[in-house]
C-alpha cells in the first residue's frame, strides 16, 4: 500500500478538518507519500528523544501527539481529529470503561464525551484498574455517592478548567481523564465534583489500540509501541 493511500483511509475516519487550530497534524519527515510503499506500520503516542523508531524495520510511524523535533523518518499525526470524531479516542476510552455515550462535553469542538452508567466510585475505579494500564489515580472530592453520569476526555482533560466547568455544568457525577492541576483541584472541590486522574497516557492507550486495529484490517502490519512515560518518580 502507498502510504498516500493509508493517509487518505485514515483521514476518511478522522477527517482533518475536524483537528484543533494550529495542531500539526497530518504528514512530517522525508519522502513522497505519493511513491511511499508501506507494509508495517508503527503506532505510539509520542516520538522520544532517546528512540530511533528508524530501527524498528517499520516503514512510517503514525503518532497521536505531535512530534516536539522535526523527525528524520516518515511520521503521521492523527492527533485531537482522532480525539473528536466519532468513534474516534474518547468514544474508545469510554467504550473500555464500559460507559454508556451520551453527548459530547464540549460541544465548540466535538471534544470529550458525557456518559452514563450506575455505580460505586469504588466500582468504578477497580474497573479503571482493569480497562487501563494505569498503577495509579488522583482523585478529589467526596466518594461515597453514587455516580450516574461520567464526563470522560482522553489525555489532557483535567488541565482545562472550562472542562471542568462543562463537565459540572452538564450533571457529571465524575470526571475522569489526566494532567490534573493545582488549580483544576481546587475547582473541582469548590463545585463539588469528583474528579479522577488516570493519567494521560493511560487515558489514551484505548484511542491508539484502536486505531491499530483499523490500520490492520487494511492489510498492513501493525506494531504498537506502548512508550513509558519521560519522567522517573524517585523516593526522597
Amino acid at each position: 500500500m502507498l502510504a498516500s493511500e493509508l493517509f487518505n483511509a485514515i483521514n476518511k475516519i478522522a477527517p482533518p478538518y475536524l483537528a484543533l487550530k494550529n495542531d500539526k497534524i497530518g504528514y512530517l519527515g522525508p519522502g513522497n507519500p505519493e511513491e511511499m510503499e508501506i507494509d508495517k506500520v508503527q503506532v505510539r503516542m509520542d516520538i522520544l528523544p532517546w528512540e530511533d523508531p528508524s530501527n524498528s524495520n517499520s516503514d512510517l510511524v503514525v503518532c497521536h501527539h505531535p512530534p516536539l523535533f522535526e523527525p528524520d523518518f516518515p511520521v503521521y499525526v492523527v492527533h485531537s481529529n482522532w480525539d473528536i470524531v466519532n468513534g474516534g479516542a474518547n468514544d474508545a476510552l469510554a467504550e473500555c470503561l464500559n460507559l454508556w455515550v451520551l453527548d459530547v462535553l464540549d460541544e465548540k469542538t466535538g471534544i470529550g464525551r458525557i456518559c452514563s452508567t450506575v455505580t460505586t466510585i469504588e466500582k468504578f475505579i477497580k474497573n479503571i484498574s482493569r480497562a487501563i494500564p494505569t498503577d495509579h489515580i488522583k482523585i478529589v472530592g467526596n466518594q461515597q455517592k453514587i455516580i450516574k453520569k461520567i464526563a470522560v476526555v482522553s489525555g489532557f482533560g483535567l488541565n482545562n478548567l472550562e472542562y471542568i466547568n462543562l463537565a459540572y455544568k452538564k450533571g457529571a457525577d465524575v470526571y475522569i481523564s489526566g494532567d490534573l492541576t493545582h488549580q483544576s483541584a481546587i475547582l473541582a472541590e469548590k463545585l463539588g465534583l469528583r474528579v479522577i486522574d488516570a493519567t494521560h497516557h493511560a487515558t489514551e492507550i484505548p484511542g491508539l489500540i484502536k486505531l491499530c486495529d483499523f490500520i490492520s484490517k487494511l492489510g498492513v502490519k501493525v506494531e504498537f509501541v506502548d512508550e513509558e512515560v519521560p519522567w522517573k518518580t524517585i523516593k526522597i
